[in-house]
C-alpha cells in the first residue's frame, strides 16, 4: 500500500512538473517565433505570458494566485512593463477592483450571520405548498434575490446547504426514490444557475462584474453606471433566470413533496423566530448602501467606496457586526490576488498595442454588420468559457481587443463588456466551475445532467444578448 502511494505522488509530480512545463514551453515558442507584422517583441511576449497563464490556471499545476504572481513578475525580463511606474507592474495590479472584492467578502460574512436568507427560502416555502416545480423555483428566486448583493460562491453554498437539508435530505425519508433524485437535481442545478444570474442584476452581484466595469473605463474611456446595469442587465437575467427554471423543471420531473416533507418545514421555519437586532442592524446598512449605489447614477459616489463605507459601518463601536477575525477568515485572498495578477498582465497587453493587433488580425479584417459581430461574440464567448474556465482571464483576454473593435464597428463596448460578464461569472455547460462545483459536492447531479439541463438557457443567453442587449445599451446613451 505504501509503494502504492508513492507511485500515486510520484505520478501526480511528474504531471504537475510537465504542466508547468508546458508553460515555460510556450514562453520560449513565442520569444523564438518571428514578430508577427504590426506587433511588437514585447507586444507578442505579453499575448504569450496571457495564454501561459490559462494554461497554468485550468490545469492548476501550482495555485493560481502564485501561478500568476510569477507570471506578472516575468514582463519586465520580456520589456513590457518596468516593476514601477505608471503603467508598471505594481501599479496595474492595484485598482478599485481589489478593493470592492475586500469589501464584499465582508458584506457577504455579515449576511451569512443573520436569519435573512433561511427566512426568505421558509416565506417562500410556505406558498409553494408542497408543489415540487415551484419549490424549485422558490429556491432559485431566493438564491438570485441574496446573490444580487453578495458573492455567487457563498450564496451558492449557503442555499445548497439550506436545500438539501430542509428538503432533499427530508425526501429521501419520505418520498419517492426517483422524484427525489430528480428533486435533487433540479434545485442543486438550478441553484447554481440562479445564483449566476442573480450576480448579474447589479454591479455589487460579483467582482468580476466590477473588473469588468473597471476594465472597460481603462480599455474604453467610460464606464458603466450602478443603476445603467441594472437596467442593461436585469431584464435579460431574469430572462435567463425563468428559462432555466423550465429547462430544470422539464428535464427533470418531480411529483408533489410529501405532507411529511411539508410539515417538517413548516416546523423548521417556525422554529427560526423573528428578525433580531443583530438581523435589523444588517438589514438596514445594507438597505443604506443599495440606496447610495443606486443614488450613484446621480451624484457620482463611487460603487467601491460605498462598499468600503459600508464595510467600515459593520465593525463600528455598538453596531459590531463583525470583527477582525470574522472578517479574515471570510477573504478568499487566492482570488484577489488572481485578479490582481490578471489586471496586471492585460494592463501589459494593452499598454504593448497587442490588443489592437489582435483585434485587426482577425475580426478586424472582416466586413460584417454591427449585428453579426455582437451575434458572433454572443455565440462565442460561452464556448470561449468551455477553453477559458477561470473568470478574470476570459475578461482580460476578450475585453481589450472587443473594447478596442467597437467603434469602428458601431457598436459600443459596454455591449461587449455586458456579454463577457455574464459569460465570466460562471457557465451553464461545464460543471467542474468553481461556482457549479458547490453544489456538485452534494451528489445529487452528474456532468451530463449539468451540461444537459443548460443548453437551454444558454441558447436564450446568446439571443438575448444578440437581439435586446444593443438597443438596451443605446437607449441609456452608451
Amino acid at each position: 500500500m505504501a509503494a502504492t502511494k508513492q507511485n500515486t505522488q510520484e505520478k501526480s509530480l511528474g504531471k504537475r512538473l510537465a504542466l508547468i512545463g508546458v508553460a515555460i514551453v510556450i514562453l520560449i515558442i513565442a520569444h523564438f517565433l518571428p514578430v508577427p507584422e504590426g506587433l511588437t517583441y514585447e507586444g507578442k511576449m505579453a499575448i504569450a505570458i496571457m495564454v501561459a497563464g490559462i494554461v497554468l490556471w485550468v490545469t492548476e499545476p501550482i495555485p493560481m494566485a502564485i501561478s500568476g504572481l510569477a507570471l506578472m513578475c516575468l514582463m519586465p525580463g520580456f520589456g513590457i512593463f518596468a516593476y514601477n511606474g505608471t503603467p508598471g507592474v505594481w501599479a496595474n495590479f492595484i485598482s478599485n477592483v481589489i478593493f470592492f472584492i475586500l469589501a464584499s467578502f465582508g458584506i457577504t460574512s455579515a449576511l451569512l450571520k443573520t436569519k435573512i436568507p433561511t427566512k426568505i427560502v421558509f416565506a417562500l416555502m410556505h406558498l409553494t405548498k408542497g408543489n415540487a416545480k415551484t419549490t424549485v423555483l422558490a429556491f432559485m428566486l431566493a438564491t438570485a434575490v441574496v446573490s444580487a448583493f453578495v458573492s455567487n460562491l457563498p450564496c451558492t453554498a449557503l442555499f445548497a446547504g439550506i436545500a438539501m437539508s430542509s428538503i432533499i435530505d427530508l425526501e429521501k425519508q419520505n418520498g419517492d426514490a426517483k422524484h427525489t433524485a430528480n428533486l435533487g437535481k433540479a434545485l442543486m442545478i438550478g441553484i447554481a444557475y440562479a445564483s449566476i444570474m442573480g450576480g448579474m442584476i447589479t454591479p455589487a452581484g460579483s467582482a468580476l462584474n466590477i473588473m469588468t466595469l473597471n476594465m472597460l473605463a481603462a480599455n474604453a474611456g467610460f464606464t458603466i453606471s450602478f443603476l445603467d446595469w441594472i437596467i442593461i442587465c436585469a431584464p435579460i437575467a431574469i430572462i435567463v433566470l425563468i428559462v432555466s427554471w423550465l429547462s430544470v423543471s422539464l428535464i427533470f420531473k418531480t411529483d408533489r413533496i410529501s405532507e411529511a416533507t411539508m410539515m417538517a418545514i413548516e416546523k423548521n421555519g417556525a422554529s427560526i423566530g423573528k428578525l433580531d437586532g443583530f438581523d435589523k442592524k444588517v438589514l438596514v446598512i445594507l438597505l443604506a448602501m443599495i440606496v447610495a449605489w443606486i443614488a450613484s447614477n446621480w451624484t457620482g459616489w463611487d460603487a467601491t467606496a460605498i462598499a468600503v463605507a459600508g464595510l467600515a459601518v459593520f465593525f463600528l463601536p455598538g453596531i459590531d457586526v463583525l470583527n477582525w477575525k470574522e472578517y479574515i477568515a471570510s477573504v478568499q485572498w487566492s482570488i484577489v490576488l488572481l485578479i490582481g495578477c490578471v489586471q496586471s498582465i492585460a494592463g501589459g497587453i494593452k499598454e504593448q498595442g497587442a490588443a489592437s493587433w489582435l483585434f485587426g488580425a482577425t475580426v478586424g479584417k472582416l466586413a460584417v454588420s454591427a449585428f453579426a459581430v455582437v451575434a458572433a461574440t454572443a455565440i462565442a464567448l460561452p464556448l470561449m468559457r468551455l477553453i477559458i474556465p477561470v473568470g478574470p482571464a476570459l475578461i482580460a483576454i476578450s475585453l481589450i481587443p472587443l473594447a478596442a473593435m467597437g467603434p469602428s464597428m458601431g457598436v459600443s463596448a459596454a455591449v461587449f463588456a455586458v456579454i463577457i460578464a455574464f459569460n465570466a461569472n460562471s457557465t451553464f455547460l461545464l460543471g467542474v466551475d468553481s461556482n457549479n462545483m458547490m453544489t456538485f459536492k452534494y451528489n445529487q447531479w452528474k456532468m451530463a445532467d449539468f451540461f444537459k439541463a443548460g443548453i437551454i438557457p444558454t441558447i436564450a443567453m446568446v439571443v438575448l444578448h444578440a437581439t435586446i442587449l444593443a438597443p438596451i445599451v443605446s437607449m441609456l446613451g452608451y
